[in-house]
């Protein structure tokens, strides 16, 4: 009876070809403290030939979790195949945990004080340290300006809102997840967190970063670390997925000129990369431009859909939470990635919006 009152949590561990990263990654949310009947262990498998299903099997019905294996015959990608994990998922709280993580032991009990701290919460993102050396900050506080453009800050000692989660560890309530209609499919990966994130905003929930729910990745185990080492398909959907989130989830209004501003940037990264000798680069970014135009009708569609079904608070409230447009940030930003280094500031972000004293 202690357990009643515990929210039940649906872990979700998306996996291509990770058995590595598995054999430490399950462990670790094994020896969780939070009560095994409380925790369900859901993997979806994208294809893979490496024996990560088979490890995952044995390993859980040793220990006697609840859990499901959804098996694809190829890669269906990170949206798609974390909305299948989460159609079958029996918990409150879904939690969205990449398979190169390590956790804390705390680190569930932590994301649940801020759920029933604040109603309104309906995400909460884990404090991520690098698994490399385990005291480098990985992921920050995190924050999009008005066009789109994110930017980090470092932890505070005090649970913050922030603007979006990043996706490799965070939680929702699986309430807040069918209320949004979960990820967009049609992103496969790239900005489909950020997306997310904005459209549980539109629907009048918060987003809060938790300094104590320590997770441990090993930033680039997946996907390339830095914007440069990522493989050229996860360039194309990061430009075009950026133009996506803004044409659908922003009013007419400010919807216009982010466009103006964006393809202004997005064309000055192109001649950047042309004279630095990047094809490879310049040549993505014009083809996520290219495929936004293709596909505009569908993503008009999926407008539409936001706009009527999901909006509650309008632009001006949204935008209270994001970052302002610092075009120096930005370029730093370009300059560090292109050393294979992460860009996150070292001050007081500037939304003050701590909620909670810490005892």
């Amino acid at each position: 009876m202690k357990n009643s009152g515990l929210l039940k949590v649906s872990i979700i561990i998306v996996n291509l070809n990770g058995k590595k990263w598995l054999e430490k990654c399950i462990p670790s949310v094994l020896n969780s403290n939070y009560p095994k009947d409380k925790i369900e262990v859901i993997l979806v498998d994208n294809g893979s030939t490496d024996g990560s299903v088979e490890f995952t099997k044995e390993l859980l019905k040793k220990e006697q979790v609840k859990f499901k294996i959804i098996q694809n015959r190829k890669n269906r990608g990170w949206s798609p195949a974390n909305n299948q994990g989460a159609k079958v998922a029996g918990g409150k709280i879904l939690l969205f945990l990449s398979n190169d993580m390590e956790v804390d032991k705390n680190w569930i009990r932590e994301i649940i004080k801020i759920f029933k701290l604040d109603f309104k919460a309906g995400v909460v993102q884990c404090n991520s340290i690098s698994m490399w050396d385990r005291k480098t900050l990985d992921s920050a506080m995190n924050y999009l300006d008005r066009y789109g453009f994110a930017y980090g800050y470092f932890p505070q000692e005090n649970p913050w809102k922030v603007f979006f989660a990043e996706g490799m560890a965070f939680a929702i309530t699986k309430n807040v997840f069918n209320t949004v209609n979960g990820f967009d499919e049609y992103y496969f990966m790239e900005y489909d967190d950020m997306d997310l994130c904005w459209r549980v905003r539109l629907a009048g929930y918060e987003v809060y970063f938790s300094p104590e729910s320590i997770v441990y990745h090993a930033r680039g185990g997946t996907v390339g670390g830095t914007y440069f080492k990522r493989q050229t398909r996860n360039t194309v959907q990061y430009v075009r997925n950026h133009y996506v989130t803004l044409i659908k989830n922003y009013g007419l209004k400010n919807l216009i000129p982010a466009l103006f501003i964006v393809t202004t940037m997005q064309i000055g990264k192109i001649t950047y990369f042309l004279i630095k000798r990047d094809f490879r680069l310049a040549k993505a970014t014009f083809i996520g431009i290219f495929q936004v135009l293709r596909d505009l009708k569908l993503i008009l569609k999926k407008r539409k859909k936001v706009q009527k079904n999901i909006r509650k608070i309008s632009d001006k409230k949204i935008m209270k939470y994001m970052h302002p447009f610092l075009p120096s940030l930005l370029y730093k930003y370009i300059i560090l990635q292109k050393k294979g280094k992460r860009f996150i500031l070292n001050s007081k972000p500037p939304l003050k919006e701590a909620y909670i004293e810490k005892n």
